[in-house]
């Protein structure tokens, strides 16, 4: 790993480790806003005009039927 990334994990360890807390609100804050930011990039996507396709092609999607609440607008 790149040192800047070992030192921020260490950093986080001991965040958690002197926060037994605070940290899974904000843990849980950061990984629903990956959700959040997902969701928003695929509703854009969807708006372009070879959006759909686009979604099919980057998942691998095969059954399109499969995936109506994913490729609807």
């Amino acid at each position: 790993m790149r040192k800047n990334h070992d030192d921020f994990i260490q950093r986080w360890v001991t965040f958690m480790e002197k926060h037994p807390q605070q940290w899974k609100k904000i843990h849980t804050e950061f990984v629903n806003s990956q959700f959040e930011n997902h969701a928003s990039f695929l509703k854009r996507l969807l708006k372009e005009p070879t959006g759909k396709e686009t979604i099919v092609a980057l998942y691998g999607i095969q059954n399109v039927k499969g995936y109506k609440k994913l490729l609807s607008n």
